[in-house]
């Protein structure tokens, strides 16, 4: 019973329910990931903005990612970012309640998100290709993020709304974003988890040639 309902809900076993299977298996994994960071590392980490939401938004979301032809799959694939963002929501209401601030927060992690859509990347590329371009648009959704929430924080916070201000906000910015860089060392294992479920054996039929094959009737 058990099998059939993971059948039913995964896929089957032939090559290609198998990777779809793989594929939406890391789907949820980048959501349990994005849900827990919240509750731990981004309360209890050793740096500030040390976290893996942006990596694991931007990584995921750059993936073209095949989970067969469930309506329910492609629909949870194609907008993983905002099913993962509202477990984000949902935590940051019932534990620590509304925020101004997070306005700004949630949004510019929906920008990341969108970063990271962009440009398509396979799965089945080298594995130092897809490094280099997931560290890159993780750093600049990364970048773009305290950018944006900087403003915010100019915005919601200063008694005057004036350049001088937004400069001091910036300013005092860089050394978070200097820690917040730290959480690019998350992109190098989703990268690595993605090669790894993308390789799906495949059995190939081995050709015989036909002498071999009159050798082995003559001896027989």
């Amino acid at each position: 019973m058990l099998k059939k309902t993971a059948i039913k809900l995964f896929g089957g076993e032939d090559p290609e329910s198998v990777l779809a299977k793989r594929i939406k298996i890391f789907v949820l994994i980048g959501i349990v990931l994005v849900v827990l960071n919240k509750l731990t590392l981004s309360r209890i980490g050793p740096l500030p903005n040390f976290e893996m939401i942006i990596p694991t938004l931007v990584v995921i979301g750059s993936f073209s990612l095949y989970c067969g032809g469930t309506k329910f799959w492609r629909g949870l694939t194609r907008y993983f970012g905002v099913v993962a963002l509202v477990g984000v929501f949902l935590v940051d209401l019932c534990f620590w309640g509304f925020h101004p601030i997070y306005a700004f927060t949630w949004s510019g992690f929906i920008i990341c998100w969108l970063l990271g859509l962009r440009k398509k990347l396979s799965m089945f590329g080298k594995f130092g290709s897809l490094l280099y371009h997931a560290t890159l648009r993780a750093a600049v959704a990364i970048l773009v993020f305290d950018i944006f929430t900087a403003f915010g924080w100019w915005m919601l916070t200063s008694p005057a709304l004036t350049f001088s201000a937004l400069s001091a906000v910036f300013l005092a910015q860089v050394p978070f974003t200097l820690y917040h860089f730290s959480s690019l060392i998350f992109v190098p294992p989703l990268v690595g988890l993605a090669k790894g479920l993308a390789k799906v054996p495949v059995q190939v039929p081995a050709a015989v040639g036909v002498r071999a094959g009159a050798m082995r009737r003559e001896s027989t």
